[in-house]
């Protein structure tokens, strides 16, 4: 369970979706935000693979590899308000060291995002036991 409201979660994933769709990679919320309040700082990994990592740093260069994540970091704690720590890493790397919880971002609709209270669908609504508010059938 993370630390945040569903809309904190809502901000941070839709800050999300621009860089899954220039990376074509998956960002992913890790760390102690995903199951503690008391966290320092919210950790996103971009966790590309090892091919697409090598080339990323081929072309670029470590150095700018390492700027890129400031700068992602940097868009994302502007859009979201949090405290944001961004970084790029290789696949297998990241497997190898880390092996905690993972929940990607930038993949949630804003069905994701109804509520508790929220009405029941339209295709719900004719399965045969559906109770009302009122605790009544629906076939009643």
């Amino acid at each position: 369970m993370s630390a945040f409201s569903p809309r904190q979660m809502f901000h941070l994933d839709e800050a999300c979706k621009p860089i899954a769709e220039a990376f074509d990679s998956t960002p992913y919320l890790v760390g102690t935000a995903v199951s503690r309040q008391d966290y320092r700082d919210v950790d996103v990994r971009l966790m590309l693979d090892d091919e697409t990592y090598a080339h990323l740093e081929a072309v670029a260069g470590s150095q700018l590899v390492a700027f890129l994540g400031l700068a992602i970091g940097e868009y994302l704690a502007q859009r979201t308000g949090m405290p944001i720590d961004f970084q790029i890493q290789q696949m297998t790397a990241a497997n190898e060291r880390h092996t905690g919880s993972r929940n990607p971002l930038g993949l949630r609709t804003l069905d994701n995002f109804r509520g508790d209270a929220a009405p029941v669908h339209a295709a719900d609504e004719y399965d045969e036991g559906a109770r009302h508010v009122d605790g009544s059938s629906q076939g009643a």
